[in-house]
């Protein structure tokens, strides 16, 4: 899977971090792993599936050591061909090291998942530790 962040906070915490496997992340730990945006009113986190798949279910890893309250009114889309498939949303706010699980409708089929923040007028920082996506061709 390769990922894609709106923008990226800093050459530390590239959006590939989101999808390495790794699922205890601490800034100041060698290495952070984290997944993180620059401070922006709508961010998001792209992964590419490579081949399509349905969706079964995407489970989140919010970062453990601080700003689990940023994670909130985030909406999941499974999209295919321009074709968006809502797999759901959580209002939070999370908390520091939750694990957020969204469950996909039946038939939810495409090739990238995009975990957006919805503008709510204000800049916020997005980061993530690590998200896993279950499907199957």
């Amino acid at each position: 899977m390769n990922a894609t962040l709106s923008t990226v906070f800093d050459i530390n915490h590239i959006a590939s971090h989101a999808v390495d496997g790794m699922t205890t992340c601490i800034i100041g730990s060698t290495p952070a792993r984290i997944a993180h945006t620059k401070l922006e009113t709508s961010p998001w986190l792209k992964i590419s599936l490579r081949n399509s798949v349905y969706v079964m279910k995407v489970l989140i890893y919010n970062r453990q050591d601080c700003c689990g309250e940023r994670f909130h009114n985030v909406e999941i889309n499974v999209t295919e061909n321009g074709r968006n498939n809502p797999c759901g949303f959580y209002p939070g706010p999370a908390e520091s090291g939750d694990r957020i699980l969204f469950l996909c409708e039946p038939g939810t089929r495409g090739i990238d998942v995009t975990i957006s923040l919805l503008p709510n007028g204000q800049p916020i920082f997005f980061g993530l530790c690590e998200v896993e996506v279950y499907g199957q061709p």
